[in-house]
């Protein structure tokens, strides 16, 4: 990346890069101190964000890894290829587990903040709730007429919310398996959702290349956010609330004033031709995980959020 073309604000810290295979998603270890990346080289990696070097290397998988997520306790990652789900001990101390029941593609996982559960979207049209302690299906949630590509938890973790091709939100009770609430109003697939920190406001990426921000307490619509001219595929709150991060296809990172809405920084960001594309906030610290290079490496960025605000 031409240094010229990097926003005031973004110092990068570590060009994180392992092959020429495309990166589908990432996300943080909840300590902060590693990054976990899924790619179409069948591996999940694990990066130390301090000095830039791959930790871990998960083998095992006979196709692409589409998505992971790590366990609030740090020892669990979680991630999807085909349609199994397969559950990786970071320590090493036992061996990985496959949880099967989805019957096509599973583009999307989550754990919830208790460490309870996991939560898989899949092509199938279902979302799943797998209880990790039991190695055990827990809940097959079944609503969506369109292929479930995103899914996440309320803060406190009594809902999983999940986005489809059906251009619908979903908003399910946990324990009872029940739909509380459908938000409707993108015109095109839900690729991406993140919660703010304060659990009040649901963020959501489409096809359609907007944003909508809506209330979880009301159930509507706040703003819709309409500056990316391509679908917008991963979106991320900072750990403090203050900014909103969205990628999209038109080959840039948004960064926004969540309490504004105006666009602080423009990031430009080579975007691959897939549907999906990582992108995430540190979880204690202003710091940026991006895909770049048409997602083939990943850049950790530090923010100066006084630059801004």
């Amino acid at each position: 990346m031409d240094s010229a073309s990097i926003p005031e604000g973004f110092s990068l810290r570590h060009t994180l890069k392992a092959n020429n295979r495309a990166i589908t998603r990432v996300a943080w270890s909840p300590n902060g101190r590693s990054l976990a990346s899924a790619s179409y080289d069948q591996t999940v990696r694990l990066w130390d964000v301090e000095n830039g070097k791959q930790i871990q290397e998960l083998y095992g998988y006979s196709g692409s890894v589409f998505t992971v997520a790590i366990t609030p306790d740090d020892r669990y990652a979680v991630s999807a290829s085909k349609s199994g789900l397969k559950v990786w001990d970071l320590t090493g101390e036992t061996r990985s587990r496959t949880f099967r029941g989805h019957s096509d593609y599973i583009y999307s996982v989550a754990v919830t903040p208790n460490g309870r559960f996991a939560i898989s979207g899949a092509y199938d049209e279902t979302v799943r709730v797998w209880e990790l302690a039991t190695d055990s299906e827990y809940r097959v949630l079944k609503g969506h007429t369109g292929r479930v590509g995103s899914v996440t938890t309320s803060v406190d973790g009594s809902m999983v919310i999940s986005g489809a091709g059906d251009a619908r939100i979903k908003l399910w009770d946990i324990e009872t398996g029940e739909a509380r609430r459908t938000l409707t109003g993108h015109r095109g697939e839900v690729l991406s959702l993140a919660t703010s920190p304060d659990g009040k406001t649901l963020a959501s990426g489409a096809h359609d290349g907007t944003i909508r921000l809506w209330s979880l307490e009301q159930g509507g619509d706040q703003t819709v956010l309409s500056e990316h001219e391509k679908p917008v595929t991963a979106v991320s709150y900072s750990y403090d609330g203050r900014l909103l991060a969205s990628k999209s296809a038109d080959g840039t990172v948004r960064l926004w004033n969540a309490a504004t809405q105006d666009v602080l920084a423009i990031l430009p960001e080579k975007h691959s031709s897939f549907a999906f594309s990582g992108m995430a906030f540190h979880p204690s610290q202003l710091t940026l995980a991006t895909l770049g290079e048409k997602d083939k490496i990943i850049r950790i960025w530090d923010l100066d959020i006084s630059t801004w605000l």
